[in-house]
């Protein structure tokens, strides 16, 4: 039985079928909520993974100059501008019955080699001038990023497609975030483990990051395919196919013109930019302020001490999330993570330092999981505007702004690194003071300026918790209403 949106009258996904299940209390069966979470591992592997070893490879064990690497994070974020929002739209409108069948199906099995594969080539530069391997670099991170958006953003989709309640969302968004952590734990523990010295620049230091991008492979193809087996389930392709769909001009349109979206969105770009700034420039600033050059895995330990303590972090959130409603609690989990922040200013001391991560730890275990809630229910308002569910197309204008606040973190790095007695070459050697203090602005004064910038965006999101009950009761009214007539 479907909807007046076109969509089915049911809210979880039949882990035994392609069909959706009705359940009472609208709980997700444990298989598919696990099966669906598990899709966070070789996603948050892959990006987290590039984020954290990517500047410091090029920039420090390479050795290619801070003005260069700049102009290639440039180049690929505006090629992203141009790529993420694309395959959202297309994605949107695929109707095939390759790869297993569906619209959101068939492009995450196609990832299930080059996404693996892109990981050993991002740190096998080859062998030449400047020039050359900013060349390769800037291939290699569009490439990489192409097929990382092509299975992120169509497994992000499904989350508000499979799971249509409130209830649903939560306990699947619980489950997501906790899984995540098990990703993140392998992006950045991995690295201390096998490699040496992060910033080290022989060649054994290089074979290293090529030997940790082939094993970031082998745990993104497996955990690839147990979520491919067990966590997607898409509505029958006879359904699909019935279904209108948007041209691509016209679903650019309705997702610019929505400003709700728009507002979610550089709230989201802000958080976006923290999650990208500590990994990236945690192994330059520990080396530095802890004198921690030769010691990669106690720099890891930082990172997952955060990753640990966002455990206790989801659950902490997720319960406010259901007192206070999504919008609100993402307002005060952003506050709380800039005053986290904060502390990284004045540490000086390695202990020190694993305390503070631990509270900036509880702070990011709500960003991402508030994000999605928040996104989600932008999605439910637009279909009952449009009459068509449209995640991929939202998702993939918020990753156009994701790569637009990687931009804004290399400007900020280049910006300290050129001003603070000129590191136009990264050279860990007779670091001055001025140095320390741009490092320690970067770790703690900028992120934590920009969490307030995103709780300014959000205070103007009107999906307040009365007007999210709002839209889920009009849309069951619709369902009840269109029951009764058949």
């Amino acid at each position: 039985m479907k909807s007046f949106l076109g969509q089915p009258l049911n809210n979880t996904m039949d882990s035994q079928s392609n069909t959706l299940e009705p359940k009472s209390g609208r709980e997700v069966p444990l298989k598919l909520n696990l099966g669906f979470s598990l899709g966070e591992i070789p996603d948050l592997i892959a990006y987290q993974g590039f984020s954290f070893l990517i500047f410091t490879f090029y920039s420090v064990v390479i050795g290619l100059p801070i003005d260069t690497v700049t102009i290639v994070f440039i180049i690929w974020s505006i090629f992203n501008a141009f790529n993420d929002p694309i395959l959202g739209a297309l994605s949107d409108r695929t109707r095939t019955k390759k790869f297993g069948g569906g619209r959101r199906r068939p492009w995450i099995i196609s990832m299930i080699i080059p996404l693996p594969l892109v990981m050993v080539f991002l740190f096998t530069p080859i062998e030449g001038s400047d020039t050359v391997i900013a060349i390769y670099m800037a291939i290699s991170m569009i490439l990489f990023d192409t097929f990382y958006t092509t299975y992120s953003l169509n497994h992000t989709s499904l989350y508000p497609e499979m799971f249509r309640s409130d209830r649903a969302r939560e306990e699947v968004g619980r489950s997501r975030r906790i899984l995540m952590v098990v990703g993140l734990l392998v992006a950045f523990a991995l690295p201390g483990i096998v490699i040496t010295d992060l910033v080290g620049t022989d060649a054994i230091t290089r074979r290293q990051y090529i030997l940790c991008g082939a094993i970031f492979g082998v745990c993104i193809l497996v955990t690839m395919l147990g979520h491919i087996k067990t966590g997607i389930r898409e509505r029958p392709l006879e359904e699909l196919q019935e279904q209108k769909t948007l041209s691509l001009l016209d679903s650019f349109k309705y997702t610019f013109k929505n400003k709700d979206f728009i507002l979610i969105v550089m709230a989201s770009t802000m958080n976006w930019y923290v999650f990208g700034i500590l990994p990236m420039v945690l192994p330059i600033y520990a080396s530095i302020q802890f004198d921690l050059s030769k010691n990669a895995f106690e720099t890891t330990l930082l990172l997952v001490t955060v990753f640990l303590c966002s455990i206790p972090g989801v659950l902490f959130w997720s319960w406010l999330d259901k007192k206070i409603g999504s919008r609100q609690a993402f307002i005060v989990c952003m506050i709380f993570w800039a005053v986290s922040l904060i502390p990284l200013y004045f540490i000086t001391e390695y202990v020190g330092a694993m305390i503070a991560m631990a509270f900036i730890g509880i702070g990011f275990g709500g960003g991402p999981y508030f994000i999605d809630r928040n996104i989600s229910n932008v999605i439910d308002e637009d279909e009952l505007r449009t009459h068509q569910r449209r995640e991929a197309s939202f998702f993939g204008v918020h990753a156009v702004f994701i790569r637009l606040a990687t931009i804004l973190i290399i400007i900020c790095i280049n910006i300290v690194f050129t001003s603070y007695n000129g590191w136009e070459e990264v050279d860990l050697v007779a670091v001055t003071p001025k140095q320390q203090l741009g490092l320690r602005l970067l770790m703690s004064i900028f992120p934590a300026c920009a969490l307030i910038i995103g709780v300014v965006f959000a205070s103007l999101f009107s999906l307040n918790t009365e007007k999210v009950k709002e839209i889920q009761t009009r849309r069951n009214k619709a369902l009840d209403d269109l029951e009764l007539k058949e």
